[in-house]
């Protein structure tokens, strides 16, 4: 069987190399990436803005993204195709979330797990998803991008915080978390024994409620999950009787529930407010950068070895997935998997470690130093390697599997 034309591929990516949208995006990208850390380190932005301007995105912007990436017709095979994604999403993290520590085995157990837990998890959701709008556009990526990061929130604050919160032998606990252990005899003193046992299952029950929260009581889940239900109900039959408000007299009827078309306001100020991603995010992007100091970074073997994990083994992993869920799609046309589908699974898992496991690190004192020195680096990679990513995505994508 002919996967691919020989041909198609070549020009595929001449094609894209040739186009001025691919290298407006990444110009665009490295620009406003380097203007965030020119501006931090001249001192005309603050150091401390960085945490405002991740909070913007992920709080107002992202949300505005998710929901409005729903806000188009769909079909059933559009709706096979996102659960293909999905499952690509799930099949990833299950099978890295198992096999990452593997690659670290020669590394101490805390090493092992903050370097583990950084190549399983990138920054899909801050860094991942402006990236994929600015280079396909917000009506083709944000809706596959949102998919494929259901199953990030689960496991990041699951499976990450199970590890990244196991302590590690001989260690201290971390400063404001120090634990007093209570022994106590369960026959000398039966009523404190139960109080003790029923103290620690209450901080177990907290800990699991707390890491709930994060994944369900999400404003960026939430807007995912309720987009995709307002999406996927435009396949209920007889459903479509508001008829066009954007283009009066063309002669279409639309699901009540497509607000971009039944109140057009609200769906103007969740287009405005989606726009701050974007740019936004890059200038945070640079700011980071710009706070650490890479050359020290650079000195540290771990780094560089936990570096290439990120950067290259994940977005791999990825693409071997996508492949073998596109073949298995071609042979049963159980659903399809397009060239932006898998470019957009590539490229956020190029994206550097998340924030959240950088945060787990630094509560937990799980190799802090470590995991701040391997984002900064995987950062400055990521950029550079994503022209790559693109055009390796773009050839494979041209082949028979992913077109139709």
């Amino acid at each position: 069987m002919h996967l691919y034309l020989q041909a198609d591929v070549g020009q595929a990516v001449v094609d894209t190399l040739k186009a001025w949208g691919f290298w407006s995006a990444i110009i665009a990208t490295m620009f406003v990436i380097f203007l965030g850390w020119f501006l931090t380190k001249r001192g005309t932005f603050k150091k401390d803005w960085e945490a405002v301007l991740i909070k913007i995105v992920m709080v107002v912007g992202l949300p505005c993204l998710a929901f409005d990436g729903f806000m188009a017709d769909t079909t059933v095979e559009q709706v096979k195709t996102q659960a293909a994604i999905l499952l690509v999403g799930f099949l990833f993290y299950i099978i890295l979330g198992i096999v990452a520590k593997y690659f670290y085995i020669k590394y101490d157990q805390d090493v092992r797990d903050t370097l583990a837990m950084c190549t399983v998890f990138a920054s899909t959701t801050f860094f991942g998803i402006p990236v994929v709008t600015a280079l396909f556009g917000a009506g083709k990526a944000a809706l596959p991008a949102n998919i494929f990061n259901i199953p990030y929130r689960v496991f990041l604050y699951s499976l990450g915080f199970i590890v990244m919160s196991k302590p590690v032998a001989g260690q201290l606990a971390p400063v404001g978390q120090t634990t007093v252990e209570t022994v106590v005899d369960v026959k000398m003193d039966p009523a404190g024994y139960a109080q003790v046992k029923a103290e620690m299952r209450a901080k177990k029950m907290a800990t699991v409620k707390a890491n709930l929260k994060q994944i369900f009581v999400n404003p960026i889940l939430i807007a995912t999950i309720i987009g995709f239900i307002f999406w996927v109900t435009q396949l209920i039959p007889g459903i479509a009787v508001v008829p066009d408000q954007n283009a009066i007299g063309s002669g279409k009827f639309f699901s009540p529930l497509r607000l971009d078309n039944s109140f057009p306001p609200l769906f103007k100020i969740t287009k405005t407010l989606e726009g701050v991603c974007t740019p936004l995010a890059w200038l945070a992007i640079g700011m980071t950068l710009a706070k650490g100091k890479i050359r020290e970074a650079m000195q540290d073997k771990k780094v560089w070895y936990g570096m290439m994990m990120k950067v290259i083994l994940a977005p791999v992993v990825g693409l071997v997935l996508a492949v073998i869920f596109a073949v298995i799609g071609k042979q049963t046309g159980a659903w399809k998997l397009d060239s932006i589908g898998l470019a957009i699974i590539v490229i956020m898992l190029a994206a550097p470690p998340a924030s959240v496991i950088v945060a787990y690190s630094i509560g937990y004192n799980k190799q802090p130093m470590l995991t701040s020195n391997l984002t900064l680096v995987s950062t400055l990679f990521s950029i550079i390697s994503l022209p790559l990513w693109v055009i390796i995505t773009t050839a494979i994508g041209a082949t028979s599997l992913f077109t139709y």
